[in-house]
């Protein structure tokens, strides 16, 4: 079968939940496909106000026109799980290069402020993902030093 005719929009959230939240939406999708981890291809002929509510309706989670525009979704990081990833969205960090810009320790104080259950297991977390380690591959010296960078302001 051909692919159907139409734009692109690439969105951080998997195939299966890019169709829940477009559930009734209609206004010319024609088909969601998988474009990767927690990544899905949206492609569409809608124009104008109907492309400005597709888009919309992933701006919370991040989406662009072309592939390579696209950051990873910061539920890709290793070692993180959902309720993790859900904290990190809710403080503004979005993608994996959101983490990236304002570092793993910023990002722990920011999740600390609001969620005062996070422990440092989430500080290792962010810091092994970024160099795609293991958090419990953190060396002691490491974690002394996020953790004295975290108390120093």
């Amino acid at each position: 079968m051909a692919e159907p005719k139409g734009d692109h929009l690439f969105v951080n959230v998997g195939a299966s939940q890019a169709r829940r939240r477009l559930k009734k939406f209609g206004h010319g999708v024609k088909k969601i496909t998988t474009a990767g981890r927690n990544q899905a291809l949206i492609i569409h002929t809608a124009t104008g106000r109907h492309l400005e509510e597709l888009e919309a309706k992933f701006a919370d989670v991040g989406y662009s026109r072309s592939e390579s525009e696209l950051s990873e979704p910061i539920e890709n990081l290793r070692n993180l799980g959902i309720i993790s990833g859900g904290w990190l969205r809710e403080i503004g960090i979005h993608s994996i290069d959101d983490l990236r810009q304002v570092g793993p320790t910023v990002a722990y104080r920011m999740v600390k402020q609001h969620k005062p259950q996070a422990s440092l297991n989430l500080l290792w977390s962010l810091a092994a993902g970024l160099k795609d380690l293991d958090w419990r591959e953190l060396t002691d010296h490491e974690r002394q030093t996020l953790q004295e960078e975290v108390e120093a302001e």
